[in-house]
């Protein structure tokens, strides 16, 4: 299965509304009260040439940040990592296409999306992405 399926079949069953633009897929997902996060999801290779996915939330811009109370967060995560993309603070994941299972990428994509909300929320007391 694509991973364009599963992620419409678990948007679906989660009630997330999800749009492709460029090859991008963004979906927004409920964190709680009243809240939300943006997961984007693209589609690379990695050294060996495998395809992978990648999924991403942006936390906020990189100003002012704690890189330290970053990269010790970094040890705490179940899922992904706090990098820096295009000059924005996000929480990233990745996984091989042809290991892709619906029950993980649902916990991936669930996953980045509470603990993006969080250190959004925490570091930057915002709810912008």
């Amino acid at each position: 299965m694509s991973i364009r399926k599963i992620v419409d079949s678990i948007a679906q069953a989660c009630s997330w509304h999800v749009v492709e633009e460029d090859g991008m897929l963004s979906i927004d997902v409920p964190t709680g009260d009243g809240r939300s996060q943006v997961v984007l999801i693209t589609n690379d290779t990695d050294m060996a040439e495998q395809k992978i996915v990648r999924y991403w939330s942006v936390i906020g811009g990189t100003e002012d940040v704690d890189f330290r109370r970053c990269l010790e967060e970094n040890s705490r995560l179940a899922y992904g990592a706090i990098a820096i993309q295009d000059n924005q603070l996000v929480i990233m994941d990745t996984q091989l296409v042809q290991d892709a299972d619906p029950m993980e990428v649902a916990a991936s994509i669930g996953n980045l999306a509470a603990y993006a909300d969080r250190y959004e929320k925490d570091l930057f007391g915002t709810d912008l992405y």
